[in-house]
């Protein structure tokens, strides 16, 4: 290959390179939904007032909704927007997850099982936050043995997680921490657990959800 062909083939990459670090720079600087930002702040009623939830609201308005509405105790609510999630797209095990936790926190535990199995279908990747989630709701309908057989399988990295990866303070977290926490005390591990609630009121003090499981 002469010089012109090497000069041209050089200055093709470098255009190349710099639509793709433009286009980069343009996702990185794209609008954020204010919603989600507040959820992520653990500002969940501020979150749910945000939200745009009209008849053509988008999937991750929806979500950040349901989600602050979940941890406000709105459970109706957090049910009935998952359900519209749902129907925009079957497939969002993110979605099925949710409805399982809410279905738990409403006192339907079969119901709550049969959602986070189908999150499992879907998010093979959120297997170790859905395998949290079963564990504690089967510790809420009274099957001990089976919540800690199940809990015993993802303790170590979920512990391993809670304590480095992720870093207590997160708000989109505070619920792995109380589950977690009812879970170490029902094994004995009781130091473990004091720490889990504690961190799980400092990740999410505005959260009802928090409050009401780490008494």
């Amino acid at each position: 290959m002469g010089t012109l062909e090497l000069l041209t083939l050089g200055v093709t990459i470098a255009v190349a390179v710099a639509g793709v670090l433009v286009l980069l720079l343009m996702l990185n600087h794209a609008p954020r939904s204010a919603a989600g930002d507040l959820v992520g702040r653990g500002d969940f009623a501020e979150a749910l007032t945000a939200a745009d939830t009209g008849g053509d609201a988008e999937r991750d308005e929806l979500m950040a909704a349901a989600i602050a509405a979940k941890h406000l105790r709105e459970l109706d609510r957090a049910e009935d927007l998952l359900a519209r999630v749902v129907r925009i797209d079957d497939d969002d095990g993110e979605a099925w997850m949710e409805r399982g936790l809410v279905a738990a926190y409403r006192g339907d535990y079969a119901l709550a099982a049969d959602h986070l199995r189908s999150a499992e279908r879907r998010r093979s990747d959120l297997l170790e936050s859905i395998s949290l989630h079963r564990a504690w709701v089967d510790l809420l309908a009274g099957e001990a043995a089976a919540a800690l057989r199940r809990f015993e399988e993802i303790a170590a990295p979920l512990e391993s997680k809670l304590r480095s990866d992720l870093g207590p303070g997160d708000p989109l977290f505070a619920e792995w921490f109380f589950q977690a926490s009812d879970l170490w005390a029902e094994s004995g591990a009781t130091e473990k657990a004091a720490w889990a609630r504690r961190e799980a009121r400092r990740s999410a003090p505005s959260s009802e959800l928090v409050a009401r499981f780490t008494r």
